[in-house]
């Protein structure tokens, strides 16, 4: 069974305003009743309380009168009979109100408007209900001392039963009730007059209401667009992330509510495409970055370890280089000792040289001389030759002849030998003599260029430890960058997550032809990175021993 609440929800908004209305109607009409019931009892109250005064003036003649009779004025017969003249002669309301007395027995003591009845029985005597207002009075009076007695009773002058009030108290020193009444006619005429004004009244202020409360119903609807639960179903559903349009929407004012929110869900319709889009790529693309960061950092880490190992090498290098730069600066030391040496034997060298052209000169001219006796013993030898030949012709006349031509023969001969070997004992000498010169001019010339050496061993170690400097500083950058890259890398994983975070989030929505965002896959997880242990360094080269330059 449904509640109140759940049945007023399920009310539109005209059905909520209609209700609202009548509740309103209904609550001015409630409150116009209750005020001129109020009214009423308030003329009520009043009326009562004017019957009561009445009645205690005519208890106060009577308490007069009795007070006179016990002073002795007059007996308490005549007392009693004064007091009742005066208080038959009590009148008010034009005339209209009137006192009247009866006893406990119910006889009619006094009654200005019923003469005849005084002295009688009335006991018996009812309206045309059968209310018997008089045994009420009594009644009343017997229990509280005084009280009120409701009844109808034909109204004088116009004979119609009307309803009427009387008020009652016993005074008990003399045994009589004295009462009054008065008719509801003009209250009921007030109470029916006010009313009828209030009722107009609240009429009117209902109309007022319905005629303000439509004009807003009115401008709500417009405002709105349609039936507030349809915002509250639209926003509900925007809330739980349904970005599709339901089938059959119509198009709402674009300066309402639901048009609003129809644009707000279209706006957001494209920014939750894009935005799955964007993730979707951002993710991608965090995660192309954190792999190629990955891969920049194994890569920089081996090129820092690289690194390490050629800065170690270039230090290797760097001391080797200073060897031989102190090295060279030796050998230049003792070039230059050698060619101060070389400069002494050139001069002494200088001075044979000219001795040695000298004697080249001589040379030539016992080549020559030598040259002469070679072609004397040829030809000599020829003669020699020839004189043989004239001997053996001869025969034995010539046989002594031909013993001395063989001697002559051998003669120049061993005179041709012999000049060959001056001839190449002096071209021997010749070439020894050229030779020490040009070794004079090889000194110097090496003594030259084992200075170039020292001095560009010296540019050489100067330029590799610039280089050493710039390696090592390339290896701090290098060491930089990877932890840079590792932090890169870090970052982009981060990304990544954020990204994937995002692309769930986006999946909350549920877009009119698309569905939620497919679920990026994964990152890898990236690759560590060991460093390469750096290389052991090889050994420094020793040092030449000063000593092995001795014999460059």
């Amino acid at each position: 069974m449904r509640t109140p609440a759940q049945m007023l929800d399920r009310l539109s908004l005209q059905a909520r305003v209609w209700l609202v209305i009548v509740l309103v109607i209904a609550g001015l009409a409630a409150l116009t009743v209750v005020s001129a019931m109020e009214t009423r009892r308030q003329q009520m109250t009043a009326l009562t309380d004017d019957l009561a005064n009445h009645v205690a003036s005519a208890v106060a003649i009577a308490d007069s009168f009795r007070a006179r009779a016990a002073a002795g004025e007059f007996d308490e017969a005549e007392a009693q009979k004064r007091a009742l003249a005066a208080i038959q002669a009590m009148r008010w309301d034009d005339g209209t109100g009137y006192l009247f007395a009866i006893d406990s027995k119910l006889m009619l003591r006094m009654h200005p408007m019923r003469p005849d009845f005084i002295g009688k029985y009335v006991g018996d005597e009812h309206d045309r209900n059968g209310t018997q207002q008089y045994r009420l009075m009594l009644a009343v009076d017997q229990k509280d001392g005084h009280g009120l007695t409701n009844y109808v009773w034909p109204m004088p002058g116009t004979k119609a039963i009307e309803p009427k009030v009387s008020y009652s108290q016993w005074y008990k020193p003399w045994d009589l009730h004295f009462a009054t009444g008065a008719y509801y006619v003009k209250i009921n005429a007030d109470y029916r007059h006010n009313l009828m004004q209030q009722l107009l009244r609240a009429g009117l202020i209902g109309l007022l209401v319905i005629l303000v409360v439509w004009q807003s119903m009115r401008s709500i609807r417009l405002g709105i667009g349609g039936e507030p639960s349809f915002a509250v179903a639209m926003a509900a559903r925007i809330a739980d992330g349904d970005l599709q349009k339901p089938v059959g929407e119509p198009e709402f004012a674009p300066a309402s509510l639901l048009g609003a929110l129809q644009r707000m869900r279209d706006k957001l319709t494209g920014i939750v495409h894009e935005v799955q889009r964007g993730s979707q790529v951002v993710s991608t693309a965090a995660r192309q970055i954190a792999s190629g960061n990955d891969d920049l950092s194994q890569r920089t880490q081996e090129q820092a370890s690289s690194l390490e190992e050629t800065a170690a090498s270039m230090e290797e290098m760097t001391s080797t280089v200073k060897q031989s730069a102190e090295n060279a600066s030796h050998a230049n030391q003792l070039a230059a000792s050698a060619r101060v040496q070389a400069e002494r034997g050139g001069d002494v060298a200088s001075r044979a040289s000219g001795a040695m052209r000298e004697i080249e000169a001589a040379s030539r001219q016992i080549t020559d001389i030598v040259q002469l006796i070679d072609e004397v013993a040829f030809q000599t030898n020829l003669l020699a030759l020839n004189a043989a030949v004239e001997a053996a012709r001869a025969g034995e006349q010539g046989r002594g002849f031909a013993v001395v031509a063989t001697e002559v023969r051998n003669l120049a001969q061993r005179s041709a030998a012999a000049a060959k070997d001056i001839k190449v004992l002096i071209n021997t000498t010749v070439d020894k003599v050229q030779a020490g010169s040009a070794l004079v001019d090889d000194v110097k010339r090496v003594t030259d260029i084992v200075a170039e050496i020292a001095a560009a061993a010296h540019e050489q170690s100067a330029g590799i430890d610039q280089v050493n400097h710039a390696v090592t500083q390339m290896d701090e950058v290098t060491q930089q960058n990877a932890a840079l890259v590792e932090e890169a890398s870090a970052a982009a994983r981060a990304m990544q997550e954020q990204a994937d975070a995002l692309a769930e989030q986006m999946r909350y929505f549920r877009v009119q032809g698309e569905s939620a965002a497919a679920p990026a896959p994964a990152a890898a997880p990236a690759a560590r990175v060991v460093r390469a242990p750096v290389a052991a360094r090889a050994p420094a080269m020793q040092p030449v021993a000063a000593g092995a330059w001795q014999e460059f």
